[in-house]
């Protein structure tokens, strides 16, 4: 299961700079498309460019692509739908 961190990264990235951080300002700073942003937020992609994984990491200034995205292992019997409500 993948699990996204953008939420996180957003509210953080917020707080520090004290400024609401929609996605259309995220979309205007990083030059993405909001649907872009949005896909990558809600893991709702089938396909990503390196290139936009590239430009939110570099825009939540974090080391690894996993602070973004994470690969989390499903337990034994746990089916993708109940992990999200988990």
């Amino acid at each position: 299961m993948m699990r996204s961190h953008f939420e996180q990264l957003r509210r953080r990235k917020a707080f520090v700079e004290q400024r609401d951080l929609p996605i259309r300002t995220i979309s205007d700073e990083t030059g993405l498309s909001q649907g872009a942003i949005l896909r990558v937020k809600n893991l709702k992609m089938e396909r990503v460019y390196l290139s936009t994984l590239e430009r939110l990491c570099r825009y939540f200034s974090v080391d690894s692509l996993s602070e973004l995205i994470e690969f989390v292992k499903e337990e034994a019997g746990e089916s993708q739908d109940q992990a999200r409500v988990g």
